[in-house]
């Protein structure tokens, strides 16, 4: 019996998107105009391996034919006014395989290579694009826990606006009824945004 496809929706109610601002105890001064949001953004370039020419609204991940929970990632993302659909805002993701981890499978066509130090994001990843309606609809399965047990799942975003900033990640999409998302950890949260 397949199971049931679980509809996770997930409103990017991320005011086009620049707006995420991090303060600091700086934060009076007067902001300096920057093309990056949110800092330093560690392998920012693995957003675009293997990127296809072509990405619509709608992805299906690998994990999809996996014996998992389905689940379909939804939302909207929103211009600064919070209420202006953004489209054509590029949305990268990825997330570990049912055991938690994130594996290369050569068989995968956007499966990624690891890099010398012996990083990846696996196989487990995708882009969707943004409708014109800010609209986006990703069908994966849930992940896996990371092996050591001490985060809760999750799915990491990329965002990539249609104009000269750069990329910037923000919060993972994680899952209300996750045991290990306790109070502590949704206090630890980044508030990136997502």
């Amino acid at each position: 019996m397949k199971p049931r496809i679980q509809i996770v929706c997930i409103g990017l109610i991320c005011s086009l998107l620049a707006s995420c601002n991090i303060l600091t105890k700086e934060s009076n001064k007067t902001p300096e105009k920057s093309n990056s949001v949110g800092g330093a953004f560690e392998n920012s370039e693995f957003t675009y391996y293997g990127i296809p020419k072509a990405i619509s609204s709608v992805d299906t991940s690998p994990a999809w034919k996996l014996n998992g929970q389905r689940i379909l990632l939804t939302g909207i993302v929103y211009q600064n006014d919070g209420k202006t659909p953004a489209p054509d805002v590029l949305l990268y993701y990825y997330h570990t395989n049912l055991d938690g981890k994130y594996v290369h499978n050569f068989n995968e066509s956007r499966s990624m290579t690891p890099n010398e130090l012996g990083q990846t994001h696996g196989c487990i990843r995708g882009w969707v694009k943004t409708d014109n309606k800010g609209k986006y609809y990703i069908y994966t399965v849930r992940p896996g826990t990371y092996p050591t047990n001490d985060e809760p799942s999750h799915v990491h975003i990329t965002l990539k606006e249609p104009n000269d900033i750069k990329e910037y990640y923000i919060d993972d999409f994680v899952f209300d009824d996750d045991k290990l998302l306790t109070s502590a950890k949704r206090k630890k949260l980044e508030k990136r945004c997502g």
